[in-house]
């Protein structure tokens, strides 16, 4: 990914007035930042409970919501998981145009076969393409690199 900020970093990200409730698990953290819902996930699938949270998260954000952000580490949810998300918004909701770092190659085809069933919100990123997914995002670069910075914050530790 980019560059994670260092430890006393990852707790300044988390503090910026503008991060609404962060949660860390140990298989993924969630906040929103801004109008940013945010989600960082390790290499482990994510946990049912945090899975529910994050699922929250959506169904409260989906009306003031402008852009989501994913830093992947490992496969993500499964296809049940995936559905859960699905129902929390009403039939037809235009997913917010979504990033997705991501080194593997497993991740950016789950982000195919979604965008199949999504009006082609989300596109996956190699780390460290900050300039590509800022324009996606309708984001500048600087907004982007701080969003990213909470997104690392929030990434749990491997196992």
């Amino acid at each position: 990914m980019t560059a994670s900020p260092g430890p006393g970093d990852s707790v300044a990200a988390l503090r910026a007035p503008d991060v609404q409730g962060a949660f860390k698990g140990r298989t993924m953290g969630t906040a929103i930042v801004g109008t940013v819902l945010v989600v960082a996930h390790n290499s482990l699938p994510p946990a049912q409970d945090e899975w529910v949270h994050y699922c929250a998260l959506i169904a409260a954000f989906q009306d003031t919501g402008t852009a989501q952000l994913v830093l992947a580490e490992g496969s993500g949810p499964n296809a049940s998981q995936r559905q859960q998300a699905l129902n929390k918004v009403p039939k037809g909701f235009a997913i917010p145009p979504t990033a997705v770092f991501t080194r593997s190659a497993l991740v950016r085809g789950i982000v195919t076969l979604f965008n199949w069933f999504t009006p082609r919100s989300m596109r996956a990123f190699p780390p460290g393409d900050v300039a590509a997914a800022a324009v996606h995002l309708k984001m500048t670069e600087a907004q982007l690199q701080h969003v990213l910075d909470v997104a690392h914050a929030l990434l749990p530790p491997e196992p």
